[in-house]
């Protein structure tokens, strides 16, 4: 099973820059009130004025800033503070008409065959954990779903016109996600594919929506033990064992034995003529899997350069989770009601992976996540600048 999980940089750091500026529309010059600037995955942001004013304190260590407002495409900003040197800018950002104009379509759609595509949208986004389970999108009516189906392959596609407003009461966020893309593919034998790419900026509602503290506290630190985020850190830090984790090499290898593409569709055209799927079921594994017994060293697989700490590795690492028994609904998920471990798979592709203080890493789209880490969706996202 197949996860991209999205984030894009890191925000430790205690010395901090000014970054202030205004925000226009491309098209008309106007300023824009209530444009949205924020570090992505963090409490850390803020909303331009009436006059599309704004200031904000960044760490050093920020790489990147989005700034977003409805109805225009949101800009990414890559920046380079490390100097300690205040910003000033003027931010232009171009309207999105074509977007506004499928949604005029899509919102006609919204009908009993839509909700059935957005109930798969909130499992493989949101999730299906305790935690994620208690996470409601309040603006579902602004996602734009479109599906594609044959005979072996089901890929639903998703976009949104507005961010995407996320509230849980159990982690005590509410999250602003501006969802750039999402991908869902089932193969129908046992291949699953998830990717989503976004932003997403956190607020703490504990104390508006008078949660009790210590629960949502408890909650928090539930979602982070064994989390991607927890790995990093303890990694970065060298307390990979201290933290519960431990890691092997595992090796991923096509299985021979798997039917090209065209006897699958065969398998699947004979199934549904005769309603007898029993050879569907017989169908093999993709893939064989190949373990290593002995627990590697991070040294094996993480390399400091130029003072970063860099992810690089073959294979696949298998990581696990000693500290916490693997979420009941995952165990019914995954057909394994025996383990006692949060387990979880690693692989990068194409370059390698640099690693942060808080958890973060970059590049995203270079580090895949299977297994545990990687089931566990938005619904249990923390922010980054989160202190257990």
């Amino acid at each position: 099973m197949k996860y991209l999980i999205l984030i894009f940089f890191s925000i430790n750091g205690f010395t901090q820059v000014l970054f202030e500026g205004v925000v226009k529309s491309a098209n008309t010059k106007e300023s824009l009130a209530g444009a949205a600037i924020y570090i992505p995955n963090s409490t850390y942001g803020t909303y331009s004025d009436e006059n599309g004013k704004f200031s904000i304190q960044l760490p050093l260590s920020t790489k990147e800033i989005v700034i977003s407002f409805i109805g225009y495409h949101p800009i990414n900003a890559q920046l380079n503070i490390s100097d300690g040197k205040n910003i000033n800018k003027t931010i232009y950002l171009r309207e999105n008409n074509s977007q506004l104009n499928e949604v005029v379509v899509i919102k006609q759609k919204q009908d009993k065959e839509w909700y059935k595509k957005y109930e798969i949208f909130k499992s493989h986004f949101i999730g299906d954990s305790e935690i994620a389970k208690n996470a409601e999108i309040l603006n579902p009516e602004d996602l734009i779903l479109i599906e594609e189906k044959d005979s072996i392959r089901y890929k639903l596609t998703a976009n949104a016109y507005k961010p995407l407003l996320i509230k849980n009461k159990t982690t005590g966020y509410i999250i602003t996600y501006e969802l750039i893309q999402f991908n869902y593919i089932n193969y129908g034998h046992r291949q699953l594919y998830t990717f989503y790419l976004g932003y997403a900026f956190f607020k703490d509602i504990t104390s508006e929506e008078k949660l009790n503290s210590e629960k949502v506290a408890k909650k928090r630190l539930e979602a982070y033990s064994g989390s991607s985020m927890h790995f990093i850190r303890a990694l970065y830090q060298n307390k990979l064992f201290d933290e519960g984790f431990s890691v092997r090499e595992l090796t991923r290898m096509k299985n021979p034995e798997f039917p090209d593409e065209k006897t699958i569709k065969n398998i699947y055209r004979l199934a549904k003529e005769t309603n007898d799927y029993s050879e569907v079921r017989k169908i093999p594994k993709h893939e064989t899997i190949k373990l290593s017994e002995t627990i590697i060293p991070s040294s094996k697989f993480m390399i400091n350069e130029s003072n970063k700490k860099i992810l690089k590795f073959e294979n696949y690492l298998n990581v696990t989770y000693t500290k916490s028994k693997p979420d009941k609904k995952y165990l019914l998920y995954g057909n394994n009601t025996e383990s006692e471990f949060q387990i979880s798979q690693l692989k990068i592709e194409n370059e390698p992976v640099e690693i942060f203080a808080d958890g973060n890493y970059y590049s995203p789209n270079n580090l895949f996540i299977y297994g545990y880490m990687g089931w566990k969706k938005v619904g249990d996202m923390l922010p980054f600048d989160y202190q257990p």
